[in-house]
């Protein structure tokens, strides 16, 4: 059954909302990237505070990847979805045993296929959570059915354990892109009334697809 990932939570009203629904809640707790998304400190204990049932996820971009970890760890997250250059040293395999998380690395589709059979090697390592196959934050293209990564790719990535897809995916598209029943769907603005507010119909309609795939 595909896993659904709802990302950009903001409030522990929202995480509420989003626990009853997903098996990842995702919070942005770095980013160089400008988002009304982003959630201080104090907000990010609230929402893991409410979080029930689900794995809760810290979104990192713009650090190196132990800042990541050590930033993602010390807030109590359960993994660290990292966007950047995936360096794997063992530094970073001893961080993130030393803090407890899992990593999942974002890797950033700009035309290049090849990028599947990098997924594919890194969810081989037992410290990786899932890979994501993202679009650019900034500067991306819009493909079939508005999404942001071609569709072929997310057919090529179907039956792959533990590689999920992202990017412009929504309550218009998710039918088309549960077809092919990735391992792992996210979600962020297609499921919100407005920039880092939730919707809660629009979260259950998504839902109530991808479980139902």
């Amino acid at each position: 059954m595909t896993l659904l990932k709802v990302c950009g939570v903001t409030n522990q009203w929202d995480a509420m909302v989003v626990s009853k629904y997903a098996d990842y809640l995702g919070v942005i707790v770095h980013s160089s990237v400008p988002t009304p998304r982003l959630v201080n400190r104090n907000a990010t204990k609230e929402i893991i505070d409410a979080a029930r049932g689900v794995r809760t996820v810290g979104v990192v971009e713009g650090l190196d990847m132990a800042s990541a970890i050590k930033l993602v760890g010390g807030l109590g997250f359960d993994v660290v979805q990292y966007h950047g250059n995936a360096d794997i040293t063992d530094e970073t395999i001893d961080l993130l045993s030393q803090y407890g998380v899992r990593l999942a690395p974002v890797m950033t589709y700009v035309g290049d296929d090849s990028i599947i059979d990098r997924a594919l090697e890194m969810v081989s390592r037992d410290y990786v959570e899932y890979v994501l196959i993202d679009a650019p934050k900034v500067g991306f293209r819009l493909y079939e059915h508005e999404l942001k990564i071609p569709l072929n790719v997310v057919m090529r990535v179907s039956g792959i354990p533990r590689v999920g897809v992202a990017g412009g995916i929504n309550t218009e598209n998710i039918s088309i892109v549960a077809r092919f029943r990735p391992y792992l769907v996210d979600v962020s603005s297609g499921v919100e009334r407005r920039p880092g507010l939730k919707d809660e119909e629009l979260v259950r309609r998504i839902a109530k697809v991808i479980k139902g795939a």
